[in-house]
Order: structure tokens, then C-alpha cells, then sequence
């Protein structure tokens, strides 16, 4: 189990809104693939790059209390998760003198922050019979990965990746209107891919 202590701070495709319109417009080269229909690998080569600056940073203060063989522990850590976006499978669609880009899965990664304080542990014990073993690090470190475990799997719960999501198609849409009308940037699935394409 874990519990949110500090509101989230979310940075990511929203602020960087201005940022890729100018990457995308440095990328961009105003031929015409497009329109007649000959959609070159130089140009998804373009695509993928603004696609690739379309992230979402999750940093949260969490509480967990875990155990491992028999010892508790109850500590708060600080975490950031990153949502980004597999450009290898990045897929589009040919419709007429339309071109179809299709949002590609969600990767999630979760990282421990290295500040200062940012993994205290407010307390440990041991629930066997005379009580005196003590923590191991190799068992610290096992409940560690099973606290970011859970909290990557939260981000389905709690939207972040469905955020992530429509900021990116939103961000994206605006700056292909601009730059070529023909293609548009699409979702098939808004909710994510789920914690089985992690």
C-alpha cells in the first residue's frame, strides 16, 4: 500500500506546447509527400521527433509499508515516473490525400529521486517470535521495486496516462494543422495500452 503525502507536480506536454511548435517547424521540410501520396521515411523520421518530446513527468512524495520474510518496514520515498511514448511502434494510414498517425503505446518509467531526503525510513521490526532480525539491504531493495511496481501501476488508475495521452494528441493536432493539414494524429486507445504492455 502506498499514500500520496504531497500534491503531484506534473510537467511535461502542456509546457512544452511552445518548445516542440518550434522543434517541429525547424524539422518540418515543406515538400509535398503528403499530397501526392509518398510518405517518406525522412518525414515519420520528422514525425517521430515531435511525437518524442511529447512526455509527462509525475513526481509524488509516497508512504508504503511492506515486508519480507517476517521484517516490516514503513518508510516514505520521493518518485518521479516518466510517461513517454514507444516510437518503434509509432503506425500510420494512407486514405486518399490523407495521412493517418496513429499514437503509438505508452512506456512508463519510475525512477527514486536522488535530492537530498528523498528515501527516509520512519521505522522497522521483525513479527517472528523473538524479534530481533534486521533488515537485510538485498530485502530492502526487493520492497523497493515491489513500492514502484505498484505506483507504475497506478498511473492507469489515476489517469496520468490517459492525461499524457490527450495532451499529446491535442499538442500534436495543433501543430500538424499548422504545418500539414493532410495529416492527422489519432488515438485508438485513449486509456492506454495497459499494464500488460509494460
Amino acid at each position: 500500500m502506498f499514500k500520496k503525502f504531497i500534491g503531484m507536480h506534473l510537467a511535461g506536454i502542456v509546457m512544452l506546447a511552445a518548445s516542440i511548435a518550434c522543434v517541429g517547424l525547424l524539422l518540418w521540410r515543406s515538400t509535398s509527400a503528403s499530397t501526392n501520396m509518398s510518405f517518406s521515411e525522412t518525414k515519420l523520421s520528422e514525425i517521430k521527433e515531435m511525437v518524442k518530446l511529447c512526455s509527462l513527468e509525475v513526481r509524488d512524495d509516497i508512504a508504503f509499508k511492506d515486508s519480507i520474510n517476517g521484517k516490516w518496514i514503513f518508510a516514505k520515498s520521493t518518485v518521479n515516473g516518466y510517461i513517454r511514448f514507444d516510437l518503434e511502434r509509432l503506425d500510420y494510414q494512407l486514405r486518399n490525400d490523407s495521412v493517418f498517425v496513429i499514437l503509438p503505446p505508452e512506456e512508463i518509467d519510475i525512477y527514486e529521486s536522488t535530492s537530498d531526503n528523498a528515501y527516509e525510513v520512519i521505522d522497522t521490526w521483525d513479527s517472528s517470535l523473538l524479534g530481533l532480525r534486521k533488515l537485510t539491504a538485498a530485502e530492502e531493495n526487493a520492497i523497493k521495486k515491489r513500492m514502484a511496481a505498484r505506483y507504475k501501476k497506478s498511473f492507469y488508475s489515476k489517469g496520468y496516462v490517459k492525461r499524457a495521452r490527450a495532451s499529446a494528441i491535442s499538442t500534436l493536432s495543433r501543430l500538424f494543422s499548422k504545418m500539414d493539414p493532410n495529416i492527422t494524429v489519432i488515438d485508438l486507445r485513449p486509456d492506454g495500452y495497459g499494464e500488460r504492455n509494460q
